[in-house]
């Protein structure tokens, strides 16, 4: 049986808001895993509060890091695309409002004809 290497649960959350990919977040874990070895007995909550921790500023360097290389266009494209991404749910929501109330008045028609 394989095993695989263990990563924290908040991983792909932290990819996600950081702007990186989840591959990049693994191999800065493991980075951080390292770094903690260093400091603390392997296994320990003190290896890994210290190896979350480092995680967290490897990441914002890692997000900073690319927000400069892309001359500040980064932030602002990542921020339409969450703009996008409210009015995309507004609709679907409206979308969902607007067929539960046809819905419910198709039923009380149905349940008012005579006969």
């Amino acid at each position: 049986m394989k095993t695989y290497p263990k990563t924290p649960k908040i991983l792909p959350w932290l990819a996600k808001k950081a702007g990186i990919s989840e591959s990049r977040a693994a191999a800065l874990w493991h980075d951080a895993e390292r770094w903690a070895a260093h400091r603390a007995p392997t296994g320990s909550s003190l290896y890994f509060k210290l190896a979350v921790d480092h995680l967290l500023a490897l990441a914002l360097a890692e997000s900073l890091r690319a927000d400069a290389a892309s001359f500040g266009w980064r932030p602002w494209a990542r921020a339409q695309a969450r703009f996008w991404a409210i009015s995309m749910q507004a609709a679907q929501h409206g979308a969902a409002l607007t067929d539960r109330g046809w819905r419910l008045l198709r039923t009380s028609v149905r349940l008012h004809q005579p006969g």
